[in-house]
C-alpha cells in the first residue's frame, strides 16, 4: 500500500482542482495524475472517486497509527464508500483493530472484512499473488468485452478479490470468469456492483438523503 501521508496533498489538490475545473477538462496532478486519469473513464464521477480516495488515505493512516505491522498486512479498497479490507495478520486482535479503524474513518458507509488470521505464508505465497494480480489486470486490459478501468484487483493466498462497478451484469461475469482462468487461482470474490445495481441506487439515495 501507498504511505497516506504524501498522497493526502494531491487528494486536496486534486479536488481543489476538480472545483476549479467544473467547466473544463481536468489535468492530472503529481503523484495523484494516474488515480485522477483513472477516475475520467471509470462508471463513477470524478468526485464520487476522489471521496473514495480520501476515505482511502484515512483508513490507511488509522492503520498506521495503530502500528507499522498492521499498516503493511491489510490492504484497504473503497468503492462508494463502502470498505473492502483484505489481506493476512497473525492475530485475531489485529483482524479487529483493523475493522474498527475503518469504521471509524469519517465517510464510511460499510465495510467488509476479507481479511485472514495465519502465521505468514512467506515470500513465495506473496510473489504467487502477485502474479496472479498482474496476469489478472492484463487479462482484463486485452479483453474487449471488459473496461478494466472499472475493476480493482486484490489477491490474498491465491484469493482473488474483485472491487468496483460494472456496466452490466455479463461485464461482472466476464470479469469473475478472467480472474477463475488464472492459473493459480483458488477462488475469486467478488464485490462489485453493476451500476444499475438496486442496492446501490438504495446507497447513493441514502447518502443524498
Amino acid at each position: 500500500m501507498t504511505d497516506p501521508k504524501p498522497l493526502a496533498g494531491c487528494v486536496a489538490a486534486m479536488v481543489a482542482v476538480a472545483a476549479l475545473s467544473a467547466c473544463a477538462p481536468i489535468v492530472p496532478v503529481a503523484a495523484g495524475g494516474a488515480l485522477l486519469g483513472r477516475t475520467m473513464i471509470q462508471e463513477r464521477s470524478t468526485g464520487a472517486a476522489l471521496h473514495d480516495t480520501e476515505i482511502a488515505l484515512g483508513v490507511s493512516q488509522r492503520l498506521s497509527n495503530h502500528s507499522g505491522e498492521l499498516y503493511r498486512d491489510v490492504n484497504v479498497d473503497v468503492t462508494e464508500a463502502e470498505v473492502l479490507l483484505t489481506g493476512t495478520v497473525p492475530r485475531a486482535d489485529d483482524k479487529v483493530a483493523a475493522t474498527r479503524a475503518a469504521w471509524a474513518t469519517p465517510g464510511v458507509g460499510a465495510v467488509v472484512d476479507e481479511i485472514a488470521v495465519a502465521e505468514d505464508s512467506g515470500t513465495q505465497a506473496y510473489l504467487d499473488d502477485l502474479r496472479i494480480s498482474n496476469r489478472l489486470r492484463i487479462d482484463l486490459v486485452a479483453d474487449d468485452l471488459v473496461r478494466s478501468a472499472n475493476f480493482t484487483v486484490t489477491t490474498v493466498d491465491s484469493t482473488v478479490h474483485l472491487t468496483g462497478l460494472a456496466r452490466t451484469e455479463a461485464e461482472l461475469e466476464r470479469a469473475v470468469a478472467l480472474a477463475r482462468s488464472v492459473p493459480g487461482v483458488r477462488r475469486v470474490v467478488s464485490h462489485v456492483l453493476t451500476i444499475d445495481d438496486p442496492r446501490r441506487v438504495r446507497k447513493l439515495s441514502a447518502r443524498a438523503g
